[in-house]
């Protein structure tokens, strides 16, 4: 038996579309495969996409705490990435656009779906990333 997660948007089961992004999507749908066929499909909450930092590792728990034996990811930094590993996952690499978790299995089942060894993106410095607007007013006057 194989339990593979895979970050989603919402809880439309097979149709749902994957989310690229591992630690900030909003669900994971865990398809649970025996001897080739699907045999059960369940969508969970993301509670860690709202995390001010470490996203990445408390989305991997989830997983973990769901029985996942495979992902299938888009986007991973290294900090998901260490704790997938430490859960000794195998980890696919989807292929990009808009799947549904339907086709990523199917793409899962004939071994077209490579094998994903280290994180895809860098490190985030957490949120915000310092493009704040500022906290003055701008009411002064202009020296001439």
């Amino acid at each position: 038996m194989v339990i593979v997660g895979i970050p989603t948007f919402g809880n439309q089961g097979l149709k749902e579309v994957m989310n690229q992004r591992f630690g900030r999507c909003s669900s994971f749908t865990f398809v649970t495969i025996e001897n080739n066929e699907i045999v059960e499909v369940k969508s969970v909450a993301n509670d860690a996409q709202g995390a001010m930092g470490g996203a990445g590792i408390a989305a991997a728990q989830v997983i973990g705490n769901n029985g996942a034996t495979e992902v299938i990811v888009g986007n991973l930094g290294p900090n998901a990435m260490n704790s997938l590993s430490a859960l000794n996952l195998k980890i696919y690499q989807s292929q990009g656009g808009s799947l549904t978790v339907k086709e990523l299995i199917d793409l899962r089942l004939s071994d077209k779906l490579p094998v994903l060894t280290a994180s895809n993106v860098g490190a985030h410095a957490g949120m915000g990333g310092g493009r704040g607007a500022g906290m003055g007013g701008g009411g002064g006057r202009r020296r001439q």
